[in-house]
């Protein structure tokens, strides 16, 4: 499963049809509050609206459906799409954030087709900077749809904002529109997003400073320096206007080779992602000598009555653990397992509220993000419907992000890293490095070579 940018996607050409969410006026003030990630990234939002053009905060999909859409049962399923998602009737708007949301069954769609095809290169750019234009935070709907109907396929692309939807949100969209729109068993009840923020507020508004869980915080941010960790090696863009960061993809593992990684991190007392980290742990080390590894990942904070619903459940936690000895696979992956101790639980509080409490800023620079997706919803059927996970660009100047995905095919990833020769070096080397440590493990249940001298 690839997570790209739309200009990595390679798109063919075709004649684009838009899709928007359309309401009467039936907005009812909500009490229900933002949460605490809603509430940071609007505020972040709006306070560099107008000194430049909003930086893209959407994460999308692309899928396939039959070809030949029927346009009217296409709206039909988009718009019962968007009734049964709460989040998706609501919004914040100014003073403050005050929700305003829609009754259920008032939301209608409509297509605007073009009326020239356009090449792979035109039409990418026109997917692009429409959702980089409507797919965002300041106005609703902050999501956007665009069909484009081949000989082979009907090809669907829809953008929204992360402030309505997280990572995991994303890949339930291909089978609920699938099955909206041809039929199906009928999908399960969504719970509402909005729901959830008012009870986390209610949770996380108790939290005082001298709260067990910031002494973890606490402790992370003075051994890294008073900043959260960067990448292991320097790639930082200097310059004062950074171009959009490359973006990058890779397969690591099949099928069964990532089986017999798995099954190889259990019988040493981990997990796979235990054992990932303690494979980029190494990693870092041989890039640099020093016998730590410390990054931020993400970790879901949805409970079972959300697990069919979209919204933002993602808080982000931080992951520190010595390498005791480097030539061993189930030492390392030992240490690792201490390091993830605790981290859900961490994740639990927002970032946003762990920076009021603390007192500083936090911002991730370097982060590893995880996600097992083979029990997702339709999860079965995305090789055959070419589904592709899909996000804005980045002009960050030293942000470095890799997101490692297990599916049905195996084990997959994708980053993006500021656009500096030292970045696009010491990542493709970090990543195939990784990819060698992996597979030994997958091979032969350890690491079957040395430590690299840094």
């Amino acid at each position: 499963m690839k997570f790209i940018d739309i200009p990595s996607l390679g798109m063919p050409s075709g004649r684009p049809t838009i899709w928007r969410a359309t309401a009467a006026d039936a907005w009812a003030p909500d009490p229900r509050p933002a949460s605490y990630a809603q509430e940071t990234h609007l505020e972040y939002t709006r306070a560099s609206a107008g000194a430049a053009p909003l930086v893209p905060s959407w994460l999308g999909i692309a899928f396939d459906l039959p070809p030949g859409l029927d346009p009217r049962a296409f709206a039909t399923a988009l718009a019962a799409w968007t009734n049964r998602h709460e989040n998706l009737r609501s919004r914040l708007v100014p003073p403050g954030m005050r929700r305003e949301t829609l009754p259920p069954d008032t939301v209608t769609v409509h297509g605007e087709e073009r009326v020239t095809d356009l090449n792979g290169p035109q039409l990418a750019a026109g997917i692009e900077e429409l959702f980089d234009r409507e797919a965002q935070p300041l106005g609703w709907p902050g999501f956007v749809c665009v069909t484009v109907d081949r000989a082979a396929a009907t090809t669907v692309y829809l953008g929204a904002d992360h402030s309505l939807m997280d990572g995991y949100s994303v890949f339930l969209v291909p089978h609920e529109i699938r099955t909206l729109y041809l039929g199906g068993p009928e999908l399960p009840t969504a719970a509402s997003h909005l729901d959830f923020a008012a009870a986390e507020r209610c949770t996380v508004d108790l939290l005082t400073a001298d709260d067990p869980s910031l002494s973890t915080w606490r402790k992370f941010v003075a051994a890294t320096g008073g900043e959260l960790p960067e990448f292991p090696t320097p790639v930082k863009h200097l310059g004062a206007s950074p171009p959009a960061q490359p973006s990058g993809h890779r397969h690591l593992l099949d099928a069964a080779a990532t089986g017999a990684f798995d099954r190889a991190c259990r019988s040493a007392g981990g997990d796979a992602f235990a054992g990932l980290l303690a494979c980029l742990a190494r990693t870092g080390y041989e890039a640099t000598g020093e016998p730590q590894f410390d990054t931020m990942a993400p970790f879901h904070t949805r409970t079972a009555p959300y697990r069919s619903s979209l919204g933002w459940y993602v808080g982000m936690a931080p992951i520190s653990f010595p390498l005791h000895d480097p030539r061993s696979f189930a030492c390392t992956l030992r240490s690792a397992v201490s390091g993830l101790d605790g981290v859900r639980e961490m994740a639990r509080v927002p970032v946003g509220r762990v920076t009021e409490l603390l007192g500083v800023p936090l911002r991730d620079p370097f982060m590893v993000s995880y996600m097992d997706l083979r029990r997702t919803p339709g999860a079965d059927e995305w090789v055959a419907n070419r589904t592709v996970s899909l996000r804005g660009r980045s002009n960050d100047p030293d942000e470095v992000y890799f997101w490692f995905l297990r599916t049905h095919e195996g084990l997959t990833v994708s980053w993006r890293h500021p656009a500096t020769e030292a970045g696009h070096t010491a990542v493709g080397r970090y990543v195939e490095r990784a990819r060698q440590l992996l597979e030994e493990v997958a091979d032969a249940g350890h690491w079957q070579t040395a430590p690299v001298a840094a």
